[in-house]
């Protein structure tokens, strides 16, 4: 009987270790196939504890969406606290920060839908949808040059939720149009 609870164990334990090789592949080989930082694409994935559960390229598009509504959440609340607080006094930054607020809920609209066609496979329907949410911070980001060329406060978590998108984006390209590597031009 102790034999058996040994080899139920070794099973068990060696089918984790498989797991997590099969996830880290699929990560590593993805992140590799885009056009991104490829150590901060592996973080960024990895990050996330779902990720050691990936199967193949569907299951890592599902995580990678999942990093992307958060960390655009994440940014939107930054934005919600520095508006908050008060912390800017300049009518300019005021009023587009409040756009990029804006922005960053259409863009959460956005990275829902792709999710849910994700889950579907049905990333035809979803190419277009990825690249406007990968230009959500870019929009944002623009707004502050111009005339009086303002200084972002958020221009470091806008450039970190532009890669996160585009890993996005390029894991769902690559299923679509596998030869074909995306080269965002704001990451060239």
């Amino acid at each position: 009987m102790k034999f058996f609870i040994y080899l139920v164990g070794f099973f068990v334990l060696l089918n984790g270790i498989t797991a997590d090789k099969v996830a880290d592949s699929i990560i590593q080989d993805s992140c590799k196939s885009t056009s991104i930082i490829y150590n901060f694409c592996v973080a960024s994935i990895k990050e996330n504890p779902e990720s050691q559960k990936v199967k193949n390229i569907d299951d890592l598009i599902i995580v990678a969406l999942k990093n992307a509504m958060s960390n655009m959440t994440n940014v939107k609340g930054i934005v919600e606290k520095i508006l908050k607080d008060r912390k800017y006094k300049s009518k300019e930054i005021v009023k587009q920060l409040r756009i990029c607020i804006s922005d960053y809920s259409k863009g959460s609209d956005l990275l829902a839908k792709v999710l849910e066609n994700a889950k579907l496979r049905n990333y035809n329907k979803v190419l277009n949808t990825i690249t406007d949410a990968v230009d959500v911070p870019l929009h944002c980001e623009s707004g502050f040059k111009g005339k009086n060329e303002l200084k972002s406060p958020v221009k470091e978590e806008n450039r970190v939720l532009v890669i996160m998108t585009h890993i996005c984006e390029s894991f769902i390209y690559s299923t679509v149009r596998p030869k074909k590597l995306i080269h965002h031009p704001t990451l060239v």
